[in-house]
């Protein structure tokens, strides 16, 4: 009796080991299916900058302060035209902008909490090229600050130069040129150079959905455009994907690492020389509606 237990434990554990090794075996799209007119998405995403470093260099004198950043965006996102995988036209509803900052210097606490430019508008999304979008507010005309933020924005553009083309198997990898995130960066950071090595490291479920888990490492640089000035960008970031192996969305994304920011802005009619480094984390989930 014992040694029939003991073969039939040897059965079930050889036939786990089969089965382990046939799922290893199993290739993914991890491009997915193109999008669908009338396909509704809900994201929310949260930027932050934890307790950084920053230097302030005005004429002579030097001030150092300590400051956390925290951006929350909330979307509504609708696709509204599509030609083959590439959507063309798109409707966003801006549910949610909000920057919150906590500044120390000299001793002084400064905290500040405010609405973004856009928050709760709608505005329709339409591809005019290859990578190029024109914005348009539906309800209001825009404040000039509002149409500096439109001008940013990159529609939906397709993600195909993120992945592979064809099916991969679990452990599969390959580099990704900076350029390919311009538009997950939009125009708030542009000049993109840099590369990230991917790896499709497993499947694993989230909330019901079989997702392929995608780990990117390596360091971007480019320049943010802003009113008070331009400013040189480094993020040296390790981010991990969870994108729906049925749908192509990506479910749930999770980025860290550390941030430099460096440039001449211009404060209260002053030039000042601005050097920021510190910790950031980004974290983001989306579902169809």
């Amino acid at each position: 009796m014992l040694r029939t237990k003991w073969a039939a434990a040897a059965i079930i554990l050889a036939l786990a080991v089969n089965l382990t090794r046939a799922k290893d075996d199993e290739t993914y799209d991890l491009r997915g299916p193109a999008p669908k007119k009338g396909q509704v998405t809900v994201s929310k995403t949260t930027f932050k900058i934890k307790n950084s470093d920053v230097a302030l260099k005005i004429g002579g004198m030097k001030l150092d302060a300590k400051q956390t950043l925290t951006a929350v965006e909330e979307d509504e996102d609708k696709v509204l035209a599509v030609e083959g995988r590439q959507t063309t036209k798109a409707q966003t509803k801006v549910t949610k902008e909000e920057v919150e900052t906590s500044t120390s210097l000299g001793g002084q606490e400064m905290n500040d909490k405010k609405a973004g430019d856009l928050d709760g508008e709608v505005f329709i999304s339409e591809r005019t090229g290859e990578g190029e979008w024109k914005h348009s507010l539906v309800d209001n005309k825009p404040t000039d600050k509002q149409k500096k933020e439109l001008d940013k924005r990159v529609g939906p553009e397709n993600e195909d130069d993120l992945y592979p083309a064809g099916k991969v198997k679990v452990g599969h990898t390959w580099t990704v040129d900076a350029a390919a995130l311009q538009r997950v960066f939009g125009g708030s950071i542009t000049d993109l150079k840099g590369k990230l090595k991917m790896k499709f490291v497993k499947i694993e479920e989230v909330n019901g959905e079989t997702c392929a888990v995608i780990e990117a490492v390596g360091v971007i640089k480019g320049v943010a455009k802003e009113d008070e000035g331009d400013l040189d960008v480094e993020l040296d970031m390790k981010g991990t994907t969870w994108r729906s192996v049925k749908t192509g969305l990506d479910v749930k994304d999770k980025a860290s690492g550390k941030i430099k920011m460096s440039g001449k802005i211009e404060m209260d009619g002053a030039k000042v020389d601005l050097a920021l480094e510190g910790p950031f984390t980004i974290d983001s989930t989306a579902k169809f509606k």
